[in-house]
């Protein structure tokens, strides 16, 4: 499968009308810019990537010519200085005096990447172009490495050996590949003699792959007596009337095909009908629960809180995650008269107190999810291959570990301490200066610190002041501070999160399986290649860089636009590469997730029979245009006996089809090319003045 282009690139062809912008111009970044026109004054207009400003000239430029500039100061005045003397020609390599003034060697490949930068606009440093040739001479420079280090340019990423490597791990091999050849390194071990941690990781491995009904059948026994307290407790409250299945599961005994068909359905239906709450929104869900059965009590429904509670975005939530059944009862008492129905309203209230009480927490949802793909791996025909595409993508989305660090930021700046580890790091943070506590959190956010960041953090861990920490856990703190003097070398980020990890649960009465099964799949390949370094090392250590290559590739915040990218392996579902999607579109107001009005979505895909295919879905005001990209002649046939079904099932989810259309693989590759992008913000004409 050929690597995807850019998607902004792709869907910008389609949809000129809705631009992403790119990172904010920074001191010291150098990049071209055009002359259009020279004004009277010393001023002229000069295109800077996608932008066109207004500048003040201090210095003699000529009309019509690109120059390569740095930006030396930004702000409401933004300075730039200018590199070459000379107009730069189109398709011609840097000078030799160029490379001079950028203090870099004077070779071919060198120069013939600085020019790829300089034709794409892309804007570097002069510290950049040091490590950048560093990173050449090391892995060469070859069509693809030059591609990739553009890439690394382009989005700020650190740029080191480390980085290149997990980028580089994505973007030239399958994520599916390297999890079977793991899991066959691991199987030749005796499972008697094996390590808890490999058991577990092979349990996590095993629902990213396809396996025989009796492996399956194994795993799924395995990962209940695991955690059967755990689900006891959830299915308890949830869904009670299944838990004699559980049991029967525990006890070593196989479920009927009537029995998994009835399990899959009650777990599907449970998962549907968890509501993505914002942050307090469940709060104020139980609060407005309190005051309904107040109302309905005293016997005072009226139209007008009826439209207070229409208004609610948690109340709008929990409706879209009903079932057809309760959505229709509920939109019912919704639309009537202010006439009171006291049936009416208590069945209402009913339907809402139990989605209250089925509203699972997040790992909570990992674990059923868990069963219910566990469950299904030993009948694939139990769920429908749309639940199990969309299961598979949330599970890989919480438990592979590509957003630990994401969901261990947010819930540090939100205080937020449902995770022992955020909870431990918030009380390191009381010991630290405020200084520290800003570097401290900085450094969590980002995707892949510097080593000299980590010595950084490292250092101010061992400075922290115990004595204004909780004294139920300075012990722990301490017991970091040690495991950190005892590294023979700089602890990365990865490392320090996973000895605070550790710390936080040593001291909880709890079985090392039930620790374990609350490690991400990185986490345990983390540990398991530490813990057992002879144990498929190499293997361990691939899958590791891919994570992390799709942790650093995944999301792409700008001021309006969140841009997503990830991939699934494909074998579970008879595909013999991954699944790759790319999800874009604007924040919806005060919130990060994604306005399903506004954004668009790709899948790419290696079909058995279609071959390579890629699809490219476009919403704007929730009217939908799809393109297929594909190379078969028959697809188009294929895709007009669908459309019709298509347009309905749309239409179900208040959304309008405009078009279906098919495209080749070679209008991808053009749209790709000819779509040219900035890499930095645009900015706004008014208000901006450039001095040169």
């Amino acid at each position: 499968m050929r690597n995807i282009p850019s998607f902004s690139n792709v869907s910008r062809s389609e949809n000129p009308g809705m631009n992403v912008t790119q990172n904010a111009l920074k001191p010291g970044q150098m990049l071209t810019g055009k002359v259009l026109e020279l004004y009277p004054n010393q001023r002229a207009a000069i295109q800077l990537g996608g932008s066109q400003v207004v500048a003040q000239l201090e210095t003699a430029l000529s009309s019509k010519q690109n120059y390569l500039f740095q930006v030396t100061s930004v702000g409401d005045v933004i300075r730039l200085k200018k590199i070459s003397d000379s107009p730069l020609q189109n398709n011609r390599p840097v000078s030799d005096q160029i490379m001079q003034q950028l203090g870099l060697t004077n070779n071919r490949q060198l120069k013939t990447f600085i020019q790829q930068l300089v034709s794409q606009n892309i804007p570097f440093t002069y510290k950049d172009g040091q490590a950048l040739a560093k990173l050449l001479e090391q892995f060469g420079g070859n069509s693809t490495n030059r591609e990739l280090l553009a890439a690394m340019t382009k989005q700020n990423f650190p740029l080191t050996e480390q980085v290149f490597r997990s980028l580089q791990a994505i973007q030239s091999s399958q994520l599916g590949t390297q999890i079977k050849q793991l899991q066959q390194h691991l199987a030749q071990f005796n499972q008697s003699n094996t390590l808890t941690l490999i058991s577990q990781l092979q349990q996590q491995l095993s629902l990213f792959s396809s396996a025989s009904p009796s492996q399956a059948h194994s795993m799924l026994q395995q990962f209940v007596h695991t955690n059967q307290s755990a689900l006891e407790q959830v299915l308890s409250k949830a869904i009670p009337d299944q838990l004699s299945s559980l049991q029967q599961l525990t006890n070593g005994g196989r479920l009927t095909n009537n029995q998994t068909q009835d399990f899959t359905q009650q777990l599907n239906q449970l998962l549907k009908q968890q509501s993505p709450f914002q942050q307090g929104a469940r709060q104020a869900f139980q609060t407005f629960l309190q005051r309904f059965g107040q109302i309905i009590e005293q016997g005072s429904v009226t139209n007008t809180f009826k439209n207070v509670v229409q208004q609610q975005p948690f109340f709008q939530k929990i409706v879209q995650a009903m079932s057809r059944q309760d959505q229709q009862m509920v939109q019912q008492w919704l639309q009537q008269s202010s006439q009171t129905n006291g049936n009416q309203e208590r069945q209402v209230f009913s339907i809402l107190q139990q989605m209250n009480v089925q509203q699972l927490s997040q790992p909570d949802q990992n674990l059923v999810r868990s069963l219910l793909l566990h469950v299904n791996a030993t009948s694939l025909s139990s769920l429908p291959v749309k639940d199990q595409f969309l299961h598979m993508i949330k599970h890989f989305a919480q438990t592979s570990g590509i957003q630990d660090e994401a969901q261990l930021a947010q819930a540090i700046r939100s205080n937020v301490t449902t995770h022992s580890t955020s909870q431990l790091l918030q009380s390191m943070m009381t010991g630290m200066t405020q200084q520290d506590r800003q570097v401290m959190q900085q450094w969590i956010a980002q995707s892949q610190p510097t080593t000299a960041q980590n010595q950084h953090v490292v250092d101010m861990i061992q400075r922290i002041n115990l004595q204004q920490i909780p004294q139920s856990e300075q012990s722990l703190v301490r017991q970091v501070q040690l495991s950190l003097e005892a590294s023979a070398q700089i602890v990365n980020k990865e490392q320090f999160l996973q000895m605070v990890h550790q710390a936080t649960h040593q001291g909880e009465q709890t079985s090392i399986q039930t620790r374990e099964m609350e490690y991400s799949l990185k986490q345990t390949l983390l540990l398991a290649n530490q813990q057992n370094p002879d144990t498929a090392n190499n293997q361990m250590q691939r899958l590791i860089q891919s994570l992390t290559g799709m942790q650093l590739n995944m999301v792409q915040n700008e001021q309006a636009i969140t841009q997503q990218s990830f991939q699934i392996p494909g074998e579970r579902f008879g595909l013999a590469k991954d699944i790759r999607m790319q999800f874009e579109g604007k924040k919806r107001q005060n919130s990060e997730e994604i306005d399903p009005a506004f954004c668009r979505v790709l899948f790419h895909l290696d079909l058995h029979t279609l071959g390579e295919t890629m699809i490219t879905m476009s919403i704007q005001k929730r009217i939908v245009h799809i393109s297929v990209y594909n190379d078969q002649q028959d697809i188009k046939s294929i895709m007009d006996s669908f459309t019709p079904l298509l347009k309905e099932k749309l239409s179900d989810l208040n959304y309008q089809l405009s078009s279906v259309t098919q495209k080749t693989l070679s209008d991808k590759e053009k749209h790709a090319m000819n779509s040219g992008h900035t890499a930095y913000k645009p900015m706004k004409r008014e208000g901006i003045d450039f001095r040169i």
